[in-house]
């Protein structure tokens, strides 16, 4: 009898279901980042994100809503984007979707566009249209070198100016 009871409790007996998978840690969220670099005492850029998520095995931040400042001497270039890659280590700034660069009259649209801290260069390799009054030029590969003010189109494919005649209308 005892073994009839012993194997009915083994028999109705069911091994426990199987772990449920785990869930992918997600990475550390904040709402609202700023970020500020100073060198040698002089704000070189800050840096606005509505969101930001960690990633502190790959040493990166993915923002989105990015704005970023670049001061220097003279006035300063505002740039806005996306979203954006920033390596805490190398302190590159990767930007995409919608990029654009504004300084004073002058804007620079892209789809992308990266910070090279160590040169303190802007390049954005895919295509760029700058406008300001009464200018338009296209290209790609732009480079803004930040400390010498300069801006290097390698591939120009066209510029239209507007020229006022003698008269000064357009």
């Amino acid at each position: 009898m005892f073994l009839g009871v012993g194997a009915w409790g083994l028999w109705g007996h069911r091994p426990p279901p199987p772990p449920k998978p785990a869930t992918p840690a997600q990475p550390p969220r904040m709402e609202g980042l700023s970020l500020t670099e100073i060198h040698e005492g002089d704000k070189t850029w800050v840096l606005e994100a509505k969101q930001a998520d960690f990633h502190p095995d790959q040493t990166t931040v993915s923002i989105s809503g990015v704005r970023v400042e670049f001061f220097g001497p003279g006035e300063d270039i505002r740039v806005k984007a996306e979203t954006g890659l920033f390596n805490t280590k190398t302190r590159v700034l990767t930007l995409k979707g919608q990029v654009e660069m504004k300084r004073g009259e002058l804007l620079i649209q892209t789809s992308e566009a990266t910070y090279m801290p160590e040169e303190r260069t802007l390049l954005a390799p895919e295509e760029v249209v700058i406008t300001e009054t009464g200018l338009r030029v296209e290209g790609k590969e732009m480079r803004v070198e930040l400390a010498a003010k300069k801006l290097v189109m390698a591939q120009h494919h066209r510029t239209e100016l507007q020229v006022k005649d003698w008269r000064g209308k357009k």
